[in-house]
């Protein structure tokens, strides 16, 4: 096997040795008809083809053939009801699934495609906040759920994350790393929230990610002095956006510096725009008592001919910043949108149904779907950056919805020996005339 391309049976091994690890916890004096890899691997196998009737149209397959494409592509055998994942699911202690995630970087790493996602010699990690779960029903929430009261006496019952990604200011894809969950745990009676588990990441990306340098991006909640320590401590660089509603007192003295034309700044046009970056060092964050010094930074962007603002936006950072490198800096902090429009987006609204309710449970269900899911998306991701079939195809079907959409219809229809021969019809159709056997479900010529 060329080694070059991550494809699924090049990346599907560490999937594999991260669910073989999960313990058995079903009574074995019962009858036991799926093994604990068919469980999980049927669940994952769902999300990576963004098909929730993928058992289904498998089990057919199945039952006239003996065979199907998920053991064929994930050596799933038996194919497990909804009903038995979603009660196995619930029970699994996400953490299971963490080296899943580090194995794909590793392999993104040994086949030589992550090393251009370093800007400056370090990784962009950008981090944010968002909810993947909602009800209004009690009976459906567990006791993990955050509670959000409301004026007119109702509640709503949610899960949330906080994700970090591998980004770059010029690459169109993002790598995930493993979220941390936002959920209240038994006995506390404080609820959990955003900025608790960003503390609990940081530590955790130290830990699974020791030789990576990151610099940690995130928006003005993140700026406090507490959470930049933490970053510090475990030597990590930092841009965060700072704000009037968040940091008051270092914006208040930013522009005290400002005034006293304490700032330095430069300017340029460009595109029939106008640029203008300032800075300003050693600035302390609070406005008494004992403090940080950090640097900040500022762009504005407006239209030459009409002086209309169109971007603005602040950041404080611990990085030096000078006129040599302002520009990249400033490239640098912008890139915590792609967190946003290039992670959570995706993820909602481009098939991945981030959102949906695949089964709620009591524990652990609800979440581990949620990392299911986020793991098929950073397969996807490995695709496009190291597989040429996979790469030639999304092209030809130019948009990602046909490219699914035809994956879909050929797995639920012709029995492949790998998901390699997949790809590679879609990709390049015989070109004799085939006729579709329902016998053997295959693709056979046509006699002349």
């Amino acid at each position: 096997m060329n080694v070059s391309n991550l494809d699924l049976s090049f990346l599907i091994k560490g999937f594999q040795q991260a669910v073989l690890n999960i313990p058995e916890t079903r009574d074995l004096n019962k009858k036991i008809g799926y093994s604990i890899y068919e469980l999980v691997a049927s669940s994952f196998a769902m999300m990576y083809f963004q098909d929730p009737s993928l058992d289904y149209f498998q089990q057919k397959m199945k039952d006239s053939m003996n065979k199907s494409n998920l053991e064929s592509m994930f050596g799933i055998k038996n194919i497990p009801k909804a009903k038995r994942i979603r009660t196995f699911l619930d029970q699994v202690d996400p953490e299971y699934f963490r080296s899943a995630f580090t194995d794909v970087l590793k392999k993104i790493d040994q086949t030589k495609n992550l090393e251009q996602f370093k800007y400056k010699g370090k990784f962009l990690c950008p981090i944010d906040g968002s909810q993947y779960f909602k009800t209004k029903s009690e009976s459906i929430s567990c006791k993990h759920c955050l509670v959000k009261n409301h004026r007119n006496g109702t509640k709503t019952f949610s899960h949330s994350v906080v994700l970090p990604i591998i980004a770059h200011p010029d690459l169109p894809h993002v790598l995930p790393l493993f979220p941390e969950e936002i959920k209240n745990e038994d006995g506390t009676k404080k609820q959990d929230c955003e900025i608790n588990a960003s503390k609990r990441l940081i530590p955790k990306l130290k830990q699974n990610y020791p030789d990576y340098e990151f610099v940690i991006l995130a928006d003005a909640l993140y700026a406090k002095e507490p959470f930049m320590k933490l970053i510090l401590e475990h030597n990590y660089d930092f841009a965060l956006v700072v704000t009037e509603k968040y940091n008051k007192g270092f914006m208040e003295e930013v522009q005290r510096r400002k005034n006293s034309k304490r700032l330095k700044s430069i300017e340029f046009q460009k595109n029939n725009k106008k640029y203008k970056y300032e800075w300003g060092s050693e600035i302390g964050f609070k406005k008494y008592g004992k403090t940080i010094t950090l640097n900040y930074m500022g762009l504005t962007i407006s239209n030459i001919q009409s002086g209309e603002q169109t971007y603005k936006n602040t950041w404080i950072t611990n990085i030096d910043i000078n006129e040599d490198n302002i520009h990249e800096l400033v490239s640098i902090a912008r890139s915590k949108w792609k967190v946003e429009n290039e992670g959570f987006n995706i993820l909602k609204n481009h098939n991945y149904e981030m959102e949906h309710n695949y089964g709620h449970g009591k524990e652990n269900l609800a979440f581990n779907n949620f990392l299911l899911t986020l793991l098929a998306f950073l397969y996807h991701q490995a695709h496009e950056l190291g597989y040429k079939q996979y790469k030639d195809l999304r092209v030809k079907k130019q948009t990602k919805k046909n490219f699914w959409d035809s994956l879909k219809a050929a797995t639920r229809s012709i029995l492949f020996d790998s998901w390699i021969d997949l790809i590679s019809l879609l990709l390049e159709p015989p070109n004799e005339k085939l006729k579709f056997d329902p016998i053997t479900r295959k693709l056979i010529p046509i006699p002349t």
